[in-house]
């Protein structure tokens, strides 16, 4: 490699060091402040004691939008997270999305039921969800900024020559039933 080729390629790596190339982009919506964010994910605080997180995962061969809803939900579902919606969502940038709202009750103490709202978007390179979470009585409330905050967060990671981030919408998601209980035990309770 030639001394201009080997410099090119140094500048171009530090240029994207400093400008911050993530797998997303996401301003503190209205009435959020941002806590923390590290290129990989963010966390932002709003008032209600409502929280909004993004996290990044990295994308696998076959890793489709409808196989990461598929497996959020299953995985979801054997916590004790109830489905109680599904809807098709498109970040700023047009990368497809599955939004999945839930219900549950957190163990411990306090019994107060919550909601959590979920929007999944896989890219060639990443897996990004968007997520939204607080006291059930909120869900209305917040409901509708769900779709405001997705249709505000640019998703990066597709590339040109592939399909996957105008993947297909998972078909209506369903968790799987609890296994049975082990011989001798007793199956937990609410099944």
């Amino acid at each position: 490699m030639s001394y201009k080729s080997t410099f090119l390629v140094s500048a171009l790596l530090a240029l994207t060091a400093v400008t911050g190339c993530s797998s997303f982009r996401l301003k503190a919506p209205a009435g959020f402040v941002e806590v923390e964010n590290d290129g990989y994910g963010a966390h932002m605080k709003g008032g209600d004691e409502v929280g909004l997180k993004v996290s990044v995962f990295e994308n696998v061969k076959g890793g489709t939008l409808a196989f990461w809803s598929q497996d959020m939900v299953e995985k979801l579902g054997r916590r004790g997270y109830v489905l109680t919606g599904q809807t098709p969502a498109t970040s700023r940038n047009g990368v497809h999305g599955t939004r999945m709202d839930f219900e549950y009750t957190p163990p411990g103490k306090e019994q107060t039921k919550r909601f959590y709202s979920a929007v999944v978007f896989a890219t060639d390179a990443h897996r990004v969800v968007v997520q939204l979470a607080g006291k059930a009585d909120h869900f209305d409330k917040y409901s509708a900024r769900v779709d405001e905050i997705t249709s505000a967060t640019k998703v990066r990671g597709c590339r040109a020559w592939t399909k996957i981030c105008k993947g297909e919408q998972p078909g209506s998601l369903t968790a799987l039933a609890a296994a049975p209980a082990p011989k001798g035990e007793a199956a937990p309770s609410g099944s």
